[in-house]
């Protein structure tokens, strides 16, 4: 029963994340970002898988690896810490990105951990990793020109980092 009730959150969360993507790509933002904050607010559980799903579907359409989501260069080529003038949930959104990015997974079940552990964080970090999921989504929506091809992308996380398919019926 507990099993069945987790997969019904993560296939609505599945939803959620797919409407707000589509609606990213379209450029209807404020309504993605709502959905956003919707997903933001589910259950640890749920969150966990739509938090990898979330996190596959940025890398996918992003460049950055590893350190790459925390560090940037000046004018004059010196390396900047971009943590340092970030608010603190996005701080964490990039040491997320970071983690997964390369193969971290330690790091990233830790970092996911430590956010769902506290529900004012998680509805704030993970708020933010789902905008960010928007943001990537509205970017890569406008340069497509094909939002379905941003969706698609996104559905290619949910096969490959959601519930696994021995799992849907339990």
């Amino acid at each position: 029963m507990v099993l069945e009730k987790l997969n019904e959150q993560v296939e609505q969360g599945y939803v959620l994340l797919q409407a707000a993507v589509a609606e990213g790509a379209l450029g209807d933002v404020s309504a993605a970002y709502r959905r956003a904050q919707t997903l933001a607010e589910m259950d640890c559980g749920a969150l966990v898988t739509l938090a990898r799903v979330a996190s596959d579907f940025v890398c996918r359409l992003s460049l950055a690896v590893g350190s790459d989501w925390t560090t940037s260069s000046d004018e004059g080529g010196n390396p900047v810490n971009i943590e340092d003038r970030s608010p603190e949930r996005r701080v964490f959104t990039r040491r997320m990105m970071a983690a997964w990015s390369a193969g971290d997974a330690d790091t990233f079940d830790a970092l996911l951990s430590a956010a769902c552990a506290d529900e004012q964080r998680r509805r704030s970090y993970l708020g933010d990793l789902f905008q960010l999921t928007v943001d990537q989504a509205e970017m890569h929506g406008q340069r497509a020109a094909r939002p379905f091809t941003v969706v698609r992308q996104l559905n290619n996380s949910i096969l490959k980092e959601g519930l696994k398919k021995a799992d849907w019926n339990k």
